[in-house]
């Protein structure tokens, strides 16, 4: 309930050569070292009282065959789709399947993540990022929440998910 308006699953892609330094999730930059999951097991796997799918990195758009069919494929099950890019609208029109993907997307955020421009609301990490709402399915005000999901697990890991505040950052980096 984060990353996103409403219930929404969040995919995480592995993958991301735009090093964007303070990056929230530099475990997923290193291509190559996720779990292969076919976009059908994607769509099986979403709960049945998901609202919306939120799509994060690594880098969405340099997976652009997967990222292509899976958007289309969430599209086609009712999925109002977010997409959170480094690369910027006018780089993603240049992309293979940009434009394509965009056409399935219900909100893009996009820009590299600037840590010195840290943003204190709503979906952006960072002020330089931008909020780009392609259909009706969304107005803004609906993509001004600002929260922070924590899960403990029983084994003393904890992760984090959606937007910590810059303190809450800084400790769990220091943590590692």
């Amino acid at each position: 309930m984060v990353n996103g308006p409403g219930l929404r699953a969040v995919i995480h892609v592995q993958g991301c050569s735009l090093g964007c330094k303070g990056c929230f999730n530099p475990a997923s930059h290193q291509a190559g070292t996720g779990k292969k999951v076919s976009v059908g097991e994607i769509c099986t796997s979403i709960p049945a009282e998901v609202e919306g799918v939120t799509i994060s990195g690594g880098e969405p758009f340099q997976q652009p065959e997967g990222l292509l069919a899976l958007v289309q494929a969430l599209r086609k099950l009712g999925y109002s789709i977010l997409v959170f890019s480094g690369y910027t609208m006018e780089e993603i029109v240049q992309l293979p399947n940009g434009r394509g993907a965009l056409a399935c997307i219900d909100v893009l955020i996009d820009g590299r993540y600037e840590a010195d421009k840290s943003a204190v609301a709503g979906l952006r990490g960072s002020t330089n990022q931008v909020i780009h709402i392609l259909t009706d399915r969304y107005q803004p005000d609906d993509l001004l929440t600002r929260q922070t999901e924590l899960t403990f697990r029983q084994d003393g890991t904890v992760s984090v998910t959606g937007f910590p505040n810059a303190r809450l950052r800084r400790f769990f980096r220091q943590e590692g």
